[in-house]
């Protein structure tokens, strides 16, 4: 007789690789390891890799601490890559960031990784260890393929690019010399999809001290491998804002609202910058984010007191395309509308949220059900949050490992 299709597990989940691969590890090299020439591997390494790269980076990574012939993997160009466009498919993570404040006005900022645990409302948290360099004082600005900006809020020419999971990191040198008085400075971070070069932008505003033109400003570039910065005219777009870019999209664009409320975009591989026409939005004084669901630009008005819309562009710089899918409603969260933000979409059109820096919720945009994110250990009191892909993608591009 047949089982029934309960009693059926699945020979390939990523909980059972994972054992399995330790297993045969513990099995493989006991304490008293024989040497590696003694060694067979049932499986080939093609097989192998085939297998591991479909496991999330906290598995791999726990696999790889037990397992010799895993050690390697991650300075692996080919197999980073594989791990990576695995991980892309799956619902992401969350990085977060608390903050404590202790004497003369200093704080303190910790780094959390809130891993997916692939089956509904199950999320685990771990402390990431930045011990090295030293980092007291930070916001993330940006997230890319596992590897995270960081920008010191009040030294803002500070700037670091690290992987939280591998805690590989890398210092990037200020664009400007200090010595010109800079003023406010805007980062963004990203990726040219089909070179894998990862780029920062800081677009720097200088005082001028006039009535007629109070502020002018600058933007530079610079590619993770390189020693330095590169100027880019910023004839074409004016007033870029002081948003953090929110959107990655349009194979290798970042999007953030400018200034004037306008959508700015800019290529990360020709370097340029676009306005992306936006629909027709009610505003008043409000304003609206920006956010990414497969691939495509997301709108979230929040100048509502008791709403926000949600428009997706389905056809990307078409304006017609526009469309306003979902309204979430405050009645429907059951929580001040105010103190809630939308940090990502996952399948089945369901959104983790933040309220009020303090709790994680899952609401479900068809059915306007919602869940708290109780059971979390080591979930820190208050928080900050953006999405994250756990990858095993190296900041030391062009670099000796």
């Amino acid at each position: 007789m047949e089982p029934s299709p309960e009693e059926i597990s699945d020979p390939f989940s990523e909980d059972i690789i994972a054992n399995e691969i330790v297993a045969r590890s513990n099995a493989i090299y006991p304490i008293m390891e024989p040497p590696p020439e003694e060694i067979t591997d049932p499986f080939s390494e093609d097989i192998t890799n085939e297998i591991v790269a479909r496991l999330p980076v906290k598995s791999f990574l726990r696999c790889r601490s037990l397992c010799r012939a895993m050690r390697d993997l991650p300075h692996n160009p080919a197999f980073v890559h594989k791990h990576l466009q695995f991980s892309s498919q799956r619902n992401p993570n969350l990085i977060l960031t608390d903050t404590i404040c202790r004497d003369k006005g200093n704080n303190l900022n910790t780094l959390y990784f809130v891993h997916n645990e692939e089956t509904p409302n199950r999320y685990s948290c771990h402390k990431v260890n930045l011990e090295k360099p030293k980092f007291q004082e930070f916001r993330v600005v940006g997230s890319c393929n596992g590897l995270i900006c960081l920008v010191h809020p009040a030294r803002r020419y500070e700037i670091y690019i690290c992987n939280p999971c591998t805690g590989e990191h890398i210092k990037i040198p200020p664009p400007v010399s200090m010595a010109d008085r800079p003023g406010d400075i805007v980062v963004g971070f990203g990726v040219v999809p089909m070179t894998n070069k990862y780029k920062v932008l800081a677009i720097v505003n200088f005082p001028l001290h006039n009535d007629f033109n109070p502020l002018h400003e600058k933007v530079f570039v610079h590619t993770l491998g390189d020693t330095g910065w590169r100027f880019k005219d910023n004839t074409s777009v004016l007033r870029l804002g002081q948003s953090a870019c929110k959107a990655f999209v349009n194979g290798g664009a970042l999007h953030w609202v400018g200034g004037s409320r306008e959508i700015v975009s800019f290529d990360m591989d020709t370097e340029e910058f676009d306005v992306v026409p936006r629909p027709q939005l009610e505003l008043g004084r409000g304003s609206f984010s920006l956010r990414v669901f497969k691939g495509k630009l997301l709108i979230l008005n929040t100048s509502f007191a008791d709403r926000i819309e949600i428009w997706i562009m389905d056809d990307y710089r078409i304006v017609e395309s526009w469309t306003r899918i979902f309204t979430i409603n405050e009645q429907q969260i059951g929580r001040n509308i105010r103190d809630v933000e939308i940090v990502c979409f996952l399948e089945d059109w369901e959104v983790l949220m933040v309220y009020d820096h303090r709790a994680l919720l899952r609401y479900n945009l068809r059915t306007a059900s919602v869940s708290e994110l109780s059971d979390i250990d080591g979930l820190p009191n208050r928080f900050d949050a953006v999405a994250h892909v756990g990858t095993l993608v190296s900041p030391l591009l062009g670099r000796e490992m």
